[in-house]
């Protein structure tokens, strides 16, 4: 596949973060079309006051968002999931982020090796429906963990006709997914509408093995993941693919 300007790519990240990662593919003459998978909603009343605790968890993008919205304190502890949930963090103004460069258990594992379970309160700040039972790990080896809910999210119900309608033309080269989620809601949406063919021309790009599990492998053309669950890696695979 060429790189150029007639390369096009489907975002299917929340339209925050979808409108970020445009920017970054724009300036590399890569055309974009925002069609996020799903919706992200403020919880109404959240009661976190980071001075109550020793360190945050962060575990997604998303939460680092939100946690930005809710709290005016940027020199708080935060231990994110991995690198790009940690540079979220970074750009939002939060000085002290310590990335675990992995998964939820990679992130365990860094409390664990490098938090006393005396010293403090820990919370998980996130949605409502966290991946992984972070705080209860946590809790049966002696921290004082809890989840404190962020924000809720809201999936997608269709694809857009537009969208449909460059996929069948062949207009759409390729399509990026950052979380087994946003990939499973666009495979179920691909599938109710029909559109599965138009996947034969295109490309995923993904940023783990877990995310490409999600996607149906035998109707795209290719399957591109990342090396490493960064997003600069991922950009890497897009420019190399």
């Amino acid at each position: 596949m060429a790189i150029g300007l007639a390369m096009k790519l489907l975002l299917t990240r929340p339209r925050k973060q979808a409108e970020a990662l445009a920017s970054k593919l724009r300036t590399e003459d890569i055309d974009v079309w925002i069609e996020p998978m799903l919706k992200i909603i403020p919880c109404a009343s959240v009661e976190l006051d980071p001075e109550d605790y020793q360190v945050l968890l962060v575990t997604s993008p998303n939460g680092a968002d939100s946690l930005a919205d809710v709290t005016a304190r940027r020199d708080v502890m935060i231990y994110a999931v991995g690198d790009i949930t940690a540079a979220t963090l970074s750009c939002h103004g939060f000085a002290d982020v310590h990335s675990a460069g992995g998964n939820v258990n990679d992130l365990a594992v860094l409390v664990e090796t490098t938090i006393e379970s005396t010293a403090g309160a820990i919370a998980h700040v996130g949605g409502t429906d966290l991946a992984g039972d972070l705080v209860k790990r946590l809790c049966l080896v002696g921290y004082r963990a809890r989840h404190v809910a962020l924000y809720h999210t809201v999936a997608a119900t269709c694809l857009s006709c537009e969208v449909r309608r460059a996929m069948g033309n062949g207009e759409i080269d390729g399509a990026l997914f950052f979380s087994p989620g946003t990939a499973r809601i666009f495979m179920a949406l691909v599938s109710e509408t029909k559109c599965g063919s138009a996947l034969a021309n295109m490309t995923a790009f993904c940023l783990s093995e877990a995310v490409a599990n999600a996607l149906d492998r035998a109707l795209w053309g290719r399957l591109v993941v990342s090396d490493r669950p960064a997003s600069a890696n991922l950009l890497a695979a897009v420019m190399g693919g």
